[in-house]
């Protein structure tokens, strides 16, 4: 009888376990496809709610961090959409922009990618990046912005404004003025 051994190589590493991360990276807790939120206001003194936002996005996802629970809405096929809505329930404004984060403790919305909003008295805003605070109901940008209305065009870098882009602070500005003759 014949018994013939075969040797396999067999190779150890060792991985020092303090390099080994304790979890994973945190993923979203929650995610959804072609949703549309509607976000109601209470108005405590006529025992009442009215539509304050409508978000339509084709992606959204929410994320744990710390203390702050944070929607991720991404547009796909199309852009996030955020209807504004006046305290009669009107539609004010219209924001439209590839990517919106809500940070839901501190009550504020980023959006940004070839952001515009179009309110109902035909003003135009248009930038990259702008955060909205739910609290103030301003719009803030440290970023380029344009602001269209039927006679004028300004632009410039940093704005405060109103959600409904009716009062606007623009800093290093430049306007275009029209003037009937």
């Amino acid at each position: 009888m014949v018994v013939l051994l075969a040797l396999v190589p067999v190779s150890c590493t060792y991985q020092d376990a303090s390099k080994i991360p304790a979890q994973l990276p945190p993923g979203p807790s929650q995610e959804s496809w072609n949703v549309r939120t509607v976000i109601s206001q209470a108005d405590s003194e006529a025992d009442t709610s009215h539509t304050r936002l409508v978000i339509t996005t084709d992606y959204v996802e929410w994320v744990e961090e710390e203390d702050n629970l944070i929607q991720l809405l991404q547009g796909i096929d199309n852009k996030v959409e955020v209807e504004i809505h006046d305290s009669s329930g009107a539609i004010s404004a219209v924001l439209e922009a590839y990517r919106v984060s809500y940070y839901e403790s501190e009550t504020r919305f980023v959006a940004e990618g070839e952001v515009v909003i179009q309110t109902s008295d035909d003003r135009t805003l248009v930038s990259e990046w702008i955060e909205w605070e739910e609290a103030d109901r301003l719009l803030r940008t440290d970023r380029f912005v344009q602001i269209t209305t039927s006679h004028e065009v300004v632009s410039g870098t940093g704005l405060e404004a109103a959600e409904d882009l009716s009062s606007y602070q623009i800093g290093r500005f430049r306007a275009e003025v029209v003037l009937d003759q």
